[in-house]
């Protein structure tokens, strides 16, 4: 590899791009029939509404969000994406929603009657719609029922300013997206849940939330206990749920193929081991429970240790492979690193996973790239017993033992007893610590 062969490199991924003239370029998980529904009914919603679109970490909720607010726009909404992680900046969830809303409509009318009722709404309603969870319940005293038409008045104030602002925006609807409210404090998401319920009741204006439905439960208990029913205390606030299926092994490979033509593009190293990265990659996300950020951790490692000039073009499949036992089997990665178990253990790991209609090739592929990682004296060279050993392993007939003997044999080799098994440890180690 040349000094030219060299280019930076990038510890996270960029931001899922969408745009109202192309909201599913980068939809390689099939999702636009789903966005394309979800958006309809928004379109055609007589009423105000709150969406839940549900789905466990790493599942792409943020990229359908982003893909259904360009959808929306394209529609003829106005869309605001509020990311309740990021941008809770004051810990108060009203102030934090209007503060977004005001800047990116910040060209669509002046807002100062919205941020002023947001103020006052932000203090006198925080009690009043967490009542007895956020704070202990004082007793009640002759003033309990000025307080009482206060926040009645304040709710009042906030919804009928929100009304004139929705109004002057002169727009089909107000669609505002909430991502990674699960990821919040759970005072934080639970306020900010009853607030988008009983604040933004406004016609003309959707909230649609991305939600890990069993973080967001953790939240739940977190404040009522244990035994609350969690599923009925989040039905009070939301409309409507859509749960994001799991991608198929179609839409996985599809989804793959993207990355490791975008990682092979800056890698000289990888590029005629594409077929083989796919695979491996496809074995992390059949067994990671579909989560699409443990694909783009591993890629993003490889990312960083691809472009070592002084190994071979063995090195990207070498890492590939060891950074998906990482994912796949921590214990048994580190059992063989640690050199506690056997290159041969590690096959039989893979194997499990693999799916069980796999070709003799491809598991005969994967078999030698791990066998080269060997000490020299687990592997024998000797092609008969070779095959013994690999039938002993119980790994498969004589064809698929024929079939990796051939792979070490004539386009890896065979394992040395200074094998670059350490190195390829450290390396992967010292990547995945930045």
């Amino acid at each position: 590899m040349s000094v030219t062969d060299l280019r930076p490199v990038d510890l996270r991924p960029g931001e899922f791009a969408a745009s109202p003239d192309a909201p599913f370029a980068y939809d390689r998980l099939n999702r636009k029939e789903s966005v394309e529904s979800l958006c309809t009914i928004i379109r055609d919603a007589q009423h105000p509404l709150v969406v839940s679109v549900e789905g466990a970490y790493g599942t792409g909720k943020s990229s359908f969000l982003r893909m259904s607010a360009s959808y929306m726009e394209r529609l003829g909404a106005l869309t605001v994406e509020f990311n309740a992680w990021q941008q809770g900046h004051t810990g108060r969830p009203l102030i934090d929603l209007v503060a977004a809303l005001s800047t990116q409509l910040a060209d669509r009318g002046t807002w100062d009657n919205l941020k002023d009722a947001a103020k006052h709404a932000g203090w006198r309603v925080a009690g009043y719609l967490t009542r007895g969870v956020l704070a202990p319940i004082e007793d009640d005293g002759p003033a309990v029922f000025e307080e009482w038409a206060d926040i009645d008045k304040s709710i009042a104030e906030f919804k009928s300013a929100l009304r004139d602002q929705v109004q002057d925006l002169d727009a089909k609807k107000l669609v505002i997206f909430v991502d990674e409210l699960d990821r919040c404090e759970p005072t934080y998401a639970l306020d900010l849940l009853n607030k988008a319920r009983h604040l933004f009741d406004i016609d003309g204006v959707v909230i649609v939330f991305g939600v890990n439905r069993e973080e967001l439960g953790h939240a739940v208990e977190t404040l009522y206990g244990p035994e609350c029913d969690v599923d009925g205390y989040l039905r009070r606030f939301v409309d409507l749920s859509m749960q994001l299926r799991q991608p198929s092994t179609d839409e996985w490979i599809n989804y793959i193929a993207g990355i490791v033509q975008s990682l092979a593009s800056s890698s000289n190293i990888l590029r005629g081991s594409e077929y083989f990265v796919r695979q491996v990659l496809t074995l992390v996300a059949d067994n990671s429970g579909g989560r699409l950020r443990d694909i783009e951790q591993i890629v993003r490692h490889a990312n960083l240790v691809l472009p070592r000039p002084e190994y071979n073009d063995r090195w990207p499949l070498w890492i590939v492979s060891m950074l998906a036992l990482r994912y796949v089997d921590r214990s048994r990665y580190d059992s063989f690193v640690s050199e506690t178990s056997s290159a041969w253990d590690v096959v039989i790991t893979l194997r499990d996973y693999m799916p069980r209609d796999a070709a003799i090739r491809d598991l005969a592929i994967l078999d030698a790239i791990v066998l080269t990682l060997a000490k020299a004296s687990e592997i024998s060279p000797d092609r008969d017993e070779f095959v013994q050993q690999y039938l002993a392993k119980r790994l498969g007939e004589d064809a698929a033992a024929a079939a990796a003997y051939d792979e070490l044999n004539n386009r890896f080799g065979f394992a040395s007893d200074d094998g670059p098994l350490a190195r390829v440890h450290q390396t992967i180690e010292i990547a995945a610590a930045m």
